[in-house]
Formats: structure tokens, C-alpha cells, sequence
């Protein structure tokens, strides 16, 4: 059958090109050529660009903490809640000015401990800190360490973190106790926790923290030498403030401070009002006459949202000093400026923001010197964010400044987000280069 419908064909020759037929033909060609392979060097060109931009945020220009300024500072507004955010460990900051946590839990559990620079606009995660279930973490005075506990129980360490090198250092603690961390001295040297022994976790999250106010005595870290003694026979301790010169400890027991040196000997008590607490870490004035007190609510400040005000009340260390009145209105006082300035959280009344405020103890006037973004931002936009365990570096108030916050330097991407990113921009290149390749060829056809 086909050798007939070939032989029915007539045998008449093939009618002539055209006149510049194979010309244009040939350059058509090359012409496609061209175009194929201009539109493989233009996606090869994005995808090495893109990559770049997926690279240059791990590898900062300036790989080196900020340098300290000649005077700490403090930006104007703290930066709204990201998932960039590194960590110290891997992109260290230099000193800070405030470690605080970040978040909300409502729907998933997306807190970050953070650490805020005092020379740049840095912000870092304190990666000992999530590693360990959100423990809490104590700021130095000079703003260049952290130190970590664990809440999740009995611990035989503590983790220091150096913020201007990201290195870590464990100091042992011998046989595994509960820990809460107290106050750190003014010279960085000492750092004053409450220990105890603990069994199984009843499953309370605050758990450990309920053992070692009820049983847990007090020692002394010395940082330096990684050695802890115990100070006294003190048990059931709350909470503990240095002393301006470092020499001397106040420890709070019940509804009573113990003033101890760092021997142990105790050398003075001070009564205070029932239901009332002596401020963690900064409850001893500058000027060594006073002692700062909140509302006491049966344990500690760790974990909760900081949006409630109070007042602060002020005691004298010595009978016959007359104290400051009372201070309103305070979420949480932070440090002192010198000894009639105080540093303090506290809430806009109108938009319930929380702001840091300077605050005159003379004439009770406020000086608004920073604010927190808490908008709509957290749980992937679904959460209000909102601030707990806030702590500033005490050394660094006296001299600070207010700076005008630029953009946050966060570090470089973590490896959780870097390689999705990555898989998923890689696999639209590709899917942008096959569909044109393929309307290229389509193209092609239609020309031919």
C-alpha cells in the first residue's frame, strides 16, 4: 500500500525557494541560538544572585562585635519580633544593654530570649538559654556575659556566655541542685544564687523555682574561679541585692532582709511591710542607704508578662536615714541612674505599651527613654507580642544614652530558615527556566 501511494506521486520536481530563503533561514537560527543562550546565562545569573542573597546574611561584612562606644546606649524603640534573629553563639554581639524574653505561647510556643546591644542596633538570641527550655539568664553589670541556670531541674552546671566572643563556658556546681539565680555584683566579680536539692518534676512548670524558695539557701559564685561557697544558714531564700561596693549581700528570708558579708557573717536585718519584697539584683541604692521593695506575690518575677503596675517602696538600711517616697506605677524597676533616678518599666496608660522610663525620686517627673514594639507581630501575626524577665545591664545606666534606632542588625539567617529558603527559591528558578525553555521552543515551532 505505500509502495503504491509513493509511486502515485507525480514526479514533477520541487517548486524553487524563494529568493534569500536559506539566508533567513539560517539567520533565524542562529538568532534562536542567541536567545537560548542569553536566557540560560540570565537564569544561571539569577540563580547565583539569588544564592548570594541567601549567603550574605550569613557571612556579615563586619564579622566582629560592635566596639564599645564612649558612652552605652540605648535605642528609642526596641525592634518588633523576627524569625532571622541569630544567635550569639554563632554571630556575637558585644556588649549589651538589656537581655529580655520575647513572644507569645498563646497558639505555639515561639518565645526568644533576647540580648539587646549597647553600642549598635544588634539583637541576638541567647542560644544556652533555649537549649535549656527558656531558663532564665542573668545579665552582667558591664553587659559582656550571661549567666544560665535550668529550670527543668536539678543541674550540676551553669553556662557563661561571653557576648563579645560568643563563647561558652560551663562551671560545675558539684552534686545536681535546684538553682535561682539572685543578683550579680557590681564589679561582676560574685554572683549570688539560691540552691537546693530537688527530686522528680511534679510536671509544674515552675517547679523548680517552688523548691528552692522554700528550702534553698544561699551561695556565692565566684565567676573568675567557677567556685561556689555557702554563705550563712539562711533557708528558704527569696531574692538578694549587692551592695554598691560589692562588699556585702542583702538576703531576703520571709519578711526579712539579712545583710551578710561575703564571709557569711550578718551584720544587720531589715524588717520589711508584710506582703512586700526586696527587688531582685538592684534593690540596693547607689549611695548603700537604701533598700528598694515591690509587692511580694508569693514567688518570683520569672516568666511573667510584664504588664501589671505597682509601686516601689524604699527602706532605710540604717534607722536613722529618711527614704525617698514612694514611686507608682512601676511594672518593674531595672536600675538606678544615680541615687535619685531610678530606671524602671512601666505602662503607657493610653495604649498600654510598655516603655522604659527615667524617673526622678525628688519631684516624681518621668522621662520616657525607650519603648517596646508589642504589636500584632508574634504567632506568625495571629499574637500580640508581649515582655517578661527584663534585665539591664546596672553598670552601664549611670553613663547611658539614647540613641535613635536604625535598622536591626540580626546576624546572619538561622540554618532552620536558610535551607528551606533556599530549596524553595532553587526550585521556582528551576520551574521559571523549564516554562520558558518550553515557550521557547513553542516559539520556535510557530517561526519555522
Amino acid at each position: 500500500m505505500v509502495k503504491e501511494l509513493f509511486a502515485a506521486l507525480p514526479d514533477d520536481p520541487a517548486p524553487p525557494l524563494a529568493d534569500g530563503y536559506l539566508d533567513e533561514v539560517l539567520v533565524r537560527g542562529r538568532r534562536s541560538v542567541r536567545r537560548r543562550r542569553l536566557a540560560n546565562a540570565g537564569v544561571w545569573a539569577v540563580v547565583l544572585l539569588a544564592l548570594a542573597a541567601l549567603v550574605m546574611p550569613t557571612v556579615p561584612l563586619d564579622a566582629r562585635p560592635a566596639a564599645p562606644a564612649r558612652h552605652p546606649s540605648l535605642p528609642d524603640r526596641f525592634a518588633g519580633y523576627s524569625l532571622l534573629t541569630s544567635s550569639v553563639e554563632r554571630s556575637a554581639p558585644g556588649r549589651a544593654i538589656a537581655i529580655y524574653g520575647y513572644g507569645n505561647g498563646e497558639t505555639f510556643n515561639m518565645f526568644q530570649p533576647l540580648v539587646v546591644g549597647a553600642d549598635a542596633d544588634t539583637y541576638r538570641r541567647v542560644g544556652a538559654m533555649e537549649e535549656r527550655g527558656g531558663a532564665l539568664g542573668l545579665l552582667s553589670p558591664d553587659g559582656t556575659r550571661v549567666l544560665v541556670g535550668d529550670d527543668r531541674g536539678a543541674t550540676g552546671d551553669l553556662v557563661l556566655v561571653e557576648l563579645t566572643s560568643g563563647r561558652r563556658r560551663t562551671i560545675a556546681l558539684g552534686a545536681p541542685v535546684g538553682v535561682r539565680l539572685l543578683a550579680w555584683s557590681p564589679d561582676g566579680r560574685y554572683v549570688a544564687y539560691s540552691a537546693a536539692p530537688i527530686g522528680e518534676s511534679d510536671g509544674s512548670i515552675d517547679f523548680v523555682e517552688s523548691e528552692v524558695l522554700r528550702h534553698g539557701t544561699l551561695r556565692l559564685l565566684d565567676v573568675a574561679s567557677g567556685r561556689s561557697v555557702e554563705l550563712g544558714s539562711l533557708s528558704g531564700v527569696w531574692t538578694a541585692a549587692f551592695a554598691p561596693d560589692g562588699a556585702r549581700v542583702a538576703v531576703q528570708v520571709a519578711a526579712q532582709v539579712h545583710l551578710l558579708d561575703l564571709n557569711g557573717h550578718e551584720d544587720g536585718v531589715v524588717a520589711l511591710d508584710s506582703g512586700r519584697g526586696l527587688v531582685a539584683g538592684v534593690g540596693w541604692s547607689p549611695d548603700g542607704r537604701f533598700l528598694a521593695t515591690a509587692p511580694w506575690t508569693g514567688g518570683s518575677e520569672h516568666g511573667y508578662f510584664l504588664t501589671d503596675g505597682g509601686d516601689v517602696q524604699f527602706v532605710p538600711v540604717a534607722p536613722q536615714a529618711t527614704p525617698p517616697g514612694a514611686v507608682q506605677d512601676v511594672v518593674r524597676l531595672l536600675g538606678w541612674r544615680d541615687a535619685g533616678r531610678v530606671v524602671a518599666a512601666t505602662v503607657d496608660s493610653p495604649g498600654g505599651r510598655l516603655s522604659l522610663s527615667e524617673i526622678d525620686l525628688g519631684s516624681g517627673q518621668r522621662r520616657v527613654l525607650s519603648r517596646f514594639d508589642t504589636g500584632k507581630s508574634c504567632e506568625l501575626g495571629m499574637q500580640h507580642c508581649e515582655v517578661y524577665d527584663l534585665q539591664l545591664a546596672g553598670g552601664l545606666l549611670p553613663d547611658l544614652a539614647v540613641r535613635h534606632a536604625g535598622s536591626p542588625d540580626r546576624g546572619p539567617w538561622p540554618w532552620m530558615l536558610r535551607i528551606p529558603a533556599a530549596v524553595l527559591l532553587g526550585g521556582a528558578l528551576l520551574l521559571w527556566w523549564r516554562l520558558g525553555r518550553a515557550r521557547r521552543r513553542r516559539l520556535d515551532t510557530r517561526t519555522a
